[in-house]
Formats: structure tokens, sequence, C-alpha cells
């Protein structure tokens, strides 16, 4: 099981998370950047890191071999990269490696694969330890390119072994392609967005529970009569006599400025509009005339809280993205509190 923690654990709060996910057992944890694996280590995490974007420069790879965190390669280059700084330090250094299957973005193609499996061959400190690939549509229950990808994807597996290689960890399933049920020629998985609760597929069903809710207090509140421009340009006129409530969220903190006039957020025991624009630091919630919220009350923006429920996928649908991009734009002010 190799979590994957990327995009400060897809705006959950890589540390919090992960140490989470150590105690339940997951034996690997999957970053982005040599930034990001820095940065779980400086928070006391031990447990092997893999690197995703792998080495982008030839510092890099010394710093990568600092941390004990294997780097994902698909470029030949980026092989000298880690001899060199393997030769430095005097020890070896490992790697996997990505093979290009169908997502088209990185990874080895089949027709270079054989070369670099050479180049590979004649490092003397730097180890193949695993062979992975990304699938590009398992999130389409009725697209054909996920089999494609998987036979591919053994095909290749079968060729790295023909050479002479071993790996460790074979991979190719993200979320979406362990809701399909797992590769059979793998031997991890590498779970991202499904870990914290949201349903990957387009299709759903899965009865994944949510990790997050994002709450915000409310910091004002009034009555105001029909007319009343609320936020910029005036662009909510409240339509009768009603109260205003004013939430410390905006754009800066997660919530996307198109959210306003289109989602509902929970206040008390009912769910209540999103008026008005979403500014950079505030949000402008209209109730009615006779709602007793106040200053200090907090109010639920997704997630679960006090019996009501705002899912993140109604918010991403509502906005025009999907739940992925929500979710990694909570910006870094808001408090990750573990309950």
């Amino acid at each position: 099981m190799i979590a994957v923690v990327k995009a400060n654990g897809y705006g959950h709060g890589a540390a919090l998370c992960t140490r989470a996910l150590e105690a339940e057992g997951c034996d690997a944890f999957a970053v982005i950047s040599v930034e990001e694996a820095a940065e779980l280590r400086a928070a006391g995490v031990r447990a092997p890191l893999l690197v995703l974007g792998g080495a982008l420069a030839p510092p890099d790879a010394d710093r990568l071999l600092e941390l004990d965190a294997e780097p994902v390669v698909s470029r030949p280059e980026v092989v000298d990269w880690l001899e060199a700084a393997a030769e430095r330090a005097g020890r070896a250094f490992r790697f996997q490696l990505e093979l290009d299957t169908g997502m088209g973005r990185l990874g080895v193609v089949p027709g270079d694969l054989h070369a670099m499996l050479v180049r590979v061959s004649h490092a003397r400190r730097v180890k193949l330890s695993g062979v992975m690939s990304h699938l590009a549509c398992a999130d389409d229950a009725a697209s054909p390119e996920t089999a494609r990808q998987r036979a591919l994807f053994a095909q290749l597996v079968a060729r790295v072994r023909e050479t002479g290689f071993a790996p460790d960890w074979v991979h190719l399933d993200n979320s979406a392609g362990i809701a399909r049920g797992p590769t059979p020629e793998s031997d991890a998985v590498r779970p991202g967005i499904a870990l914290y609760g949201v349903d990957p597929t387009l299709e759903g069903g899965h009865g994944l529970e949510p990790v997050m809710s994002l709450c915000a207090r409310v910091v004002h509140a009034k009555t105001v009569e029909a007319g009343t421009p609320i936020g910029y340009a005036g662009a909510y006129r409240a339509p009768e006599r009603s109260r205003v409530l004013t939430l410390a969220v905006g754009y800066a903190d997660g919530l996307p400025r198109a959210a306003g006039g289109r989602v509902e957020v929970g206040v008390g025991s009912r769910r209540a509009p999103v008026v008005g624009r979403v500014s950079c630091d505030l949000t402008t919630v209209a109730v009615p005339a006779d709602d007793r919220t106040a200053a200090g009350d907090v109010a639920l923006v997704f997630g679960r809280r006090a019996g009501l429920e705002v899912p993140v996928e109604e918010l991403a649908r509502a906005v025009g993205t999907i739940s992925y991009e929500v979710l990694v734009r909570i910006g870094p002010r808001v408090p990750r509190l573990a309950t």
C-alpha cells in the first residue's frame, strides 16, 4: 500500500495524514517533489518515500539521496544524475521506473524501454527497485482504455524481468483503478483521493467516508431590509427582510470565488445559500429573518457536522471543477485539526 499524500495530503495536511496512515500500516508514501519529501522527513516520517515527480535537476539527486527517498525516473539522463550522486555519497541509489502505457505525460515509451534498461544495467550504484505506470481513464467504467493499459503494463513488466531486473514494487492502480479491481500483475496499489473519502469514479456509489469537514466561524451577523446590496458590486440584493451572516472563509482559504450564488453551507440545523461574491477572506450567507445564528457560531462549508452533510463533490460540481481541485486549494492559513 503506497498512500499518496502529495499536494499537502490533498489539502488535508500531509504530515497529519501520513502519521495517521503510517499507524494504520501503510507500507510507503508518495509525494510529488523533493520539497514534499523533505517536509515529511522533517515531521519525523521514516517510512519509505516515493517521489513521483523525480529529480528535476542534478542537485535534486543529492537531496533525494540525503532524504532516503526513491525518485520515479522517466528519462535516461536522470539515471546519470542518480549515479553521480551515489558515487559522491559512496552508497547505492534506489529508484522506480515509470512506463508510459497511455497517460502520455511521463514515462518511458515501449520503444525506448530496452535502451533505458541497458543504461540502468551499466550504472554501478543505481538499483531499479520498482516499476510503475499510471491509469488515464479508470474513473470511467465504460472506457476500454484501462484494460488496454493493464495488458500493456503486464507485457512491459515481463520485458523488465526478462532483462534480468527483479523489481520489489510493481504498481499501476490509482484510486479509480483499485475500484475496478487491482491489476493482477501488480503487487502494490497507490490510493490517493479515495483515502480521503472522495469517490474516484464517475458513477460513484462506493460508500467512502469523507475525512475532512471544512468549517468557518461566523464573524458578523445582521438583519437587512429588502433591496440591501451585499458584497462586491452589490451582486446580491436581499429580496426581503432577512439576516446576513459573514463567514471567515474566502477564496484564499479554498472556497472558490465562483461559489457565490451557487452553493449552500450548513448553518445551525439547516442549509443556507451563499450570496453575493465570495471574496478573498469573507463569504456571506443569507438566512431567514428569525434565524438566531450569531457571531462566534460555526458554519459548515463542506463535510459533516451536527447532523448536516454538504458533500465536497456537490461544491465541486456547482463551480465546474472536480473534488481534487477544491481540496488541494484549501489555503495554508486554514488550521488542520485532527478529531
